[in-house]
């Protein structure tokens, strides 16, 4: 080894760094990385090695970056600021502006690259001879962060051949920390005389012909370029788990644990959703008497069938699930499919987080046509996707050349619920067609097609393999505790859920209720005939009300728009609640602020929610009348 090395340090900060801070109130150089900016982390650990004198060569919001630095108490450095007016060109060319500082031996850093102090030390210990130059490689390619972006080296022995971001063979990547001196500014003079530009990797190059540049292994230093939204998340993570010097051990430096600092340990997109809100439940469930008429569920309890199969289930609680081929085969057979075009899951909402799962990844599209069922769009959401909302038109029907328009090269899950939730309309077999035709992975939700007037679409999956039919059995087949929803598919998607999904997400109880339901089918067609009464009934009674308009239906639910009554949906919800009746406001379905569900229930129940309804909108429609308060807090919609 050579002596203790170098004292001066070149920091190339100039760039806009436009991929991490596009919208951003600051440059890239001070974009924090858990709570302290990056290139004051940088110069930290440069300071922590040794180095007594930094260069920073500052272009875009230079001055910005420069009143920072100055202002920092934890630097002891000796800083010089140097002005670099053509950040846009290459990074070269931001070294040849502090070429005079460039008289000898000295390290040059990018800003955006956060490394440990160990990496510093090992560049500056490197035996170093001849007026050579050496740059800091890591050799394990595997924890390389971003591959693509990252710039390859080839080696040979210890000294590089080749550089660039394009190599097809390469033994190491390029940490972005050098130990140069004169000769590499000549190179790059030279370069820049010839082509007008130049880049770090043309110097290199040059002094790679004859020999004259070397590399240093890192080791098992910690470093990562910093440059985009996902490795930010990353280098904070690192900060989290291994301190500030990036050392070598997880937590021994740290100070007691904070719990709230937990959440930071989760993506972003995690931290931003909001927790699906069961209140409503809670709220029915501890009032007597109550009409649960706001989640779509059946009002009918579980047939005597249906419970001996769930007692008889029990008795083998001590065993893995069995039955879930047979349900399967018994699915599929209906619509003339078999057992590989079904998948099973703990309701359908497991069902679509699967789906989007699949397909999707962070930063991708979904599309969704709106207002429908707010779990699409909170699963998209919880893996990082986003959701492309496609309004309905005004009279409430799906538009089509507005969905298709909205397709771009993201794309990549299409959802059409039909018949739709909350609107209760069903969409038409041309329309589907002319979506499934894009090719796109496309999801048609049947929640609600029992109790439709039109047949299932299950039958394009035999000419659309990228069709995807989603059914359930919460709704018409009154099973919404017990969770069993499914897909049919073509058996290449069906494949790829199955390597997704979780085995045994569907319990034995639930498999014997679901298979002793579809038995059951002279009480299912006695509870659909009075399904559809009850709808007939709401529809009617309820638009005979004064400033009233209901919207048709094919689910188990109607929608009613109180606008013309002057009082909003949030407050007729509150008022019905007074009355013992739980009915569902609409906004986190995108849906207008006027607008409320009611599920069907049973004779009794839908008696009782017209005469409360009455009393309500009565009420509050009286200008004297004070709005109560909400005091059920709506999040999201059930299944």
């Amino acid at each position: 080894m050579g002596e203790r090395g170098p004292t001066r340090a070149i920091i190339l900060a100039a760039g806009t760094g436009s991929r991490l801070v596009a919208q951003d109130a600051y440059p890239k150089p001070l974009k924090p990385v858990a709570g302290v900016p990056l290139l004051v982390r940088v110069l930290r650990n440069l300071q922590t090695e040794g180095i007594r004198e930094a260069v920073i060569v500052i272009g875009y919001r230079g001055d910005q970056i420069k009143r920072a630095l100055l202002a920092e108490p934890s630097l002891g450095l000796r800083l010089h600021f140097v002005s670099n007016d053509e950040y846009e060109r290459k990074n070269g060319v931001s070294l040849l502006k502090a070429a005079s500082f460039v008289q000898g031996d000295c390290l040059l850093s990018m800003a955006d690259h956060l490394y440990s102090p160990e990496l510093v030390r090992r560049l500056r210990q490197f035996d170093l001879v001849n007026g050579n130059c050496v740059l800091g490689v890591d050799r394990d390619i595997e924890r390389c962060f971003d591959i693509d972006d990252a710039t390859k080296v080839r080696l040979s022995g210890s000294e590089i051949k080749d550089i660039g971001k394009d190599l097809s063979e390469y033994d190491a990547i390029d940490t972005g920390v050098f130990r140069i001196g004169p000769a590499l500014i000549q190179e790059l003079e030279r370069v820049r005389a010839a082509t007008g530009d130049c880049s770090l990797s043309d110097g290199v190059r040059a002094l790679a012909e004859r020999g004259e540049f070397l590399a240093c292994d890192v080791g098992d230093a910690r470093w990562i370029d910093v440059d985009t939204p996902e490795a930010h998340q990353r280098a904070e993570a690192m900060v989290r788990v291994f301190g500030d010097e990036l050392g070598d051990e997880p937590g021994a430096s740290h100070a007691p644990i904070d719990p709230e600092g937990l959440e930071l340990f989760a993506p972003t997109w995690v931290r931003g959703l909001q927790p699906y809100n069961e209140d409503h439940f809670e709220v029915a469930g501890a009032r007597q008497g109550v009409a649960r008429m706001m989640s779509n569920e059946s009002p009918f309890a579980p047939s005597e069938r249906v419970v001996r199969a769930i007692l008889e289930a029990a008795q083998q609680g001590n065993n893995y699930p069995a039955g879930a081929s047979t349900l399967r085969r018994k699915l599929g057979a209906r619509e003339g499919f078999d057992e590989t075009n079904v998948t099973l899951g703990n309701g359908s909402t497991e069902l679509i987080d699967i789906i989007i799962r699949t397909f999707v990844s962070p930063g991708e599209e979904v599309l969704l046509s709106v207002p429908t069922f707010s779990m699409y769009e909170n699963r998209t959401r919880a893996i990082g996707g986003v959701p492309i909302l496609v309004p309905m038109t005004e009279d409430n029907d799906f538009d089509i050349a507005k969905i298709v328009s909205a397709v771009t090269e993201r794309t990549k899950v299409i959802f059409l619920c039909t018949p739709n939730n909350p609107t209760g309309n069903r969409i038409d077999e041309v329309s589907v067609r002319r979506i499934l035709g894009l090719g796109l992975p496309t999801v048609i939700d049947e929640a609600y097609v029992e109790f439709s007037d039109g047949e299932t679409l299950s039958h394009l999956i035999r000419e659309f393999p990228n069709a995807i039919i989603l059914r359930t059995f919460s709704k018409a087949y009154g099973l919404a505790g017990l969770r069993v929803g499914y897909v049919m598919s073509h058996p290449v998607v069906s494949r790829l859920f199955a390597r997704l999904k979780l085995p045994w997400n569907v319990n034995g109880v639930t498999v014997a209720a679901a298979i002793a339901v579809l038995e059951d089918q002279e009480e299912f067609e006695s509870r659909m005939t009075r399904l559809r009464q009850g709808r007939a009934y709401l529809v009617r009674e309820l638009s005979r009300m004064p400033g009233l308009e209901v919207v048709p239906s094919e689910g188990n639910f109607v929608l009613v728009d109180t606008s013309a009554t002057g009082v909003r949906a949030d407050a007729v919800v509150a008022g019905m609640l007074t009355e013992g009746v739980l009915i569902r406001s609409l906004a986190v379905h995108h849906a207008a602020r006027s607008f409320v569900r009611v599920t069907v229930g049973d004779e009794s129940q839908n008696a009782r929610c017209v005469e409360a309804m009455r009393r309500v909108v009565s009420r509050l429609s009286r200008p004297t009348q004070p709005i109560p308060e909400l005091t059920l807090r709506s999040n999201f919609d059930a299944e």
